[in-house]
Parts: structure tokens; C-alpha cells; sequence
């Protein structure tokens, strides 16, 4: 078992020699990797679900809850997806726009759904400190509520089974949906519910948007390295994901997110304003 300081050491090692491999070799090796990770395309999230193994799996759980544990107790800085790391980084454009909320708003009132146990929050905390973010709610299935409140409610970060149940604590300021919206049932129907939470800005990160053409659903398999497991994944037409918003809001910016591309697809992220005062009674989930 390595030490904190030698996997720190390794972590700087593998940095160096990645930063020999040029950058069209990078993308290159990893767009291969992505293509092979998403198979077949089914025409009902039933198929889809009937070939996958689902995320609802207690070994991802389970990993979850072991590496927060190390991010909490200081054995590592961060983790992604239960993958661990050893040296302080931050996802720049979603610091940014987190950033730009908490400017303008006095404040940061996060509604984070799909959040897992805080990985968002854990990563970018020692950015996120003038001001710190007031509340950061996390909405996620049972089990990880539960495992959250049991242990990882520190600082700002709170746990809830729903989104109206958060939304009884009060209205954030922003929606985060970061790698999330592509693993619903049913993304467009979830998107117009968060609309009408009263939020004033919404973040959609880490998605996948086809190059052309309508919405595609595929399973994902994630490599054995980190678990084993297989979900139904949506690959979204930008303009159809962003119609319920139409009107309403408007994109402030938008960026290409680390998660290479493939032949037909690529990853990005959405920053949107409410240009239209809201107007309804709220929703939920």
C-alpha cells in the first residue's frame, strides 16, 4: 500500500510524461477509448435498461462511500466517478461559472442533482472560499442520501431523497447538472422540472450532444478499472434538450468539457440565465 506523499509523487510523474504524448495522439487514443465504452443504440429506455446493468449497483455505492472517506480524511485531495487523485485541480469553465453566480448574486445556493456524495464540491472547495458557498444540496438516490447524512455532511453540503425536499429549505440560485442529465429516464421531462424551481441560473456540464441529428440512447460500459457496471446513456440534440428553455433563458457560455469526443458525439457544458421572471408555483422531482 503506497503512502499519500508516494502516490503524490507518482501522480507528478504520470502528469510529466503524459505532457510528452502530443495532443493530437491524446485525443486521438481517447476518443478510441470513448467510442468503445458506448454500444449499440436501442429504441426504448426499457431495452436500454434490459442490457445494462444499472447504476442502482451497491458496489458503486460502495466505492462511492470509500473514496469520499479518503477526500474527507485527507489520504486524497479529490475523486472522480471513485477514480482518487493526489494533486489539487479544478474544471475551469464550471469554476468559472460557479464563480460568476456567486458574483452576482451575493452568494452560491447550489442544487446539485445527481451529485453523488459531493464530488463537485469536495474537488473545487479550496476555490470556492470568497464567499463560501452558503449551501451546496445535493439530490441523489436513497442510498447515497442515507451514506451522505451518515457521514458527509460538513460545511456547506446537505442530502436530499428529492427536489422538493430540498426546495423546502429554500430556492438556490443555481441548478448543477453535471454528468447526469445523459443517465434519466426521462432528461427532457426532468430539465422543464428544474425550470420551474425559481432558479435564476442553471449549469448543464459534462453532457454528450450528438454532431447532427435526433437523440441517440446507448449503454455505457464503464472500464473495469473502476467498476464493474453498465448504464443506459443519452447522446442529446442540443436544440431538442434546450427546448423547454427557449425564450426563458438564455446560454451565457458554453465549452467543450474533458471528456474527448467521439466520430458522432462530444461533451460540453451550458452555463444559462433566466432572462424571464418565473412565474409559476415551483416544481419537482
Amino acid at each position: 500500500m503506497w503512502s499519500a506523499k508516494e502516490k503524490s509523487v507518482m501522480a507528478s510523474l504520470m502528469s510529466m510524461l503524459k505532457g510528452c504524448v502530443p495532443d493530437r495522439v491524446k485525443t486521438a487514443v481517447r476518443s478510441w477509448s470513448y467510442e468503445r465504452r458506448y454500444r449499440g443504440k436501442y429504441d426504448s429506455w426499457a431495452t436500454a435498461r434490459a442490457a445494462a446493468s444499472g447504476y442502482e449497483a451497491d458496489a458503486i455505492l460502495h466505492k462511492a462511500v470509500e473514496a469520499t472517506r479518503a477526500v474527507r480524511d485527507g489520504h486524497a485531495v479529490w475523486e472522480r466517478d471513485t477514480v482518487l487523485f493526489y494533486q489539487p485541480a479544478c474544471h475551469k469553465p464550471l469554476l468559472e461559472a460557479l464563480r460568476i453566480v456567486s458574483a452576482e448574486e451575493g452568494e452560491l445556493d447550489v442544487l446539485d442533482f445527481g451529485g453523488a456524495l459531493g464530488s463537485t464540491w469536495w474537488q473545487h472547495r479550496g476555490w470556492l472560499t470568497q464567499p463560501a458557498p452558503a449551501r451546496w444540496s445535493i439530490v441523489e438516490q436513497e442510498g447515497f442520501v442515507e451514506a451522505g447524512r451518515r457521514e458527509f455532511e460538513v460545511g456547506p453540503l446537505r442530502f436530499y431523497s428529492t427536489v422538493d425536499a430540498c426546495l423546502s429549505q429554500g430556492v438556490p440560485n443555481v441548478v448543477l447538472l453535471s454528468s447526469v442529465l445523459p443517465y434519466m429516464k426521462e432528461p427532457h421531462r426532468l430539465l422543464a422540472d428544474l425550470e420551474a424551481c425559481d432558479c435564476r441560473w442553471m449549469i448543464i456540464d459534462r453532457t454528450g450532444f450528438v454532431k447532427g441529428g435526433d437523440d441517440w440512447l446507448t449503454v455505457q460500459h464503464v472500464p473495469p478499472s473502476i467498476y464493474q457496471a453498465s448504464y443506459p446513456c443519452w447522446f442529446f440534440n442540443r436544440e431538442r434538450l434546450l427546448a423547454p428553455l427557449a425564450g426563458k433563458w438564455t446560454v451565457v457560455s458554453e465549452w467543450q468539457t474533458f471528456d474527448a469526443a467521439g466520430k458522432d458525439f462530444d461533451f460540453r457544458g451550458l452555463m444559462l440565465k433566466r432572462i424571464v421572471p418565473f412565474s409559476g408555483s415551483g416544481g419537482g422531482q
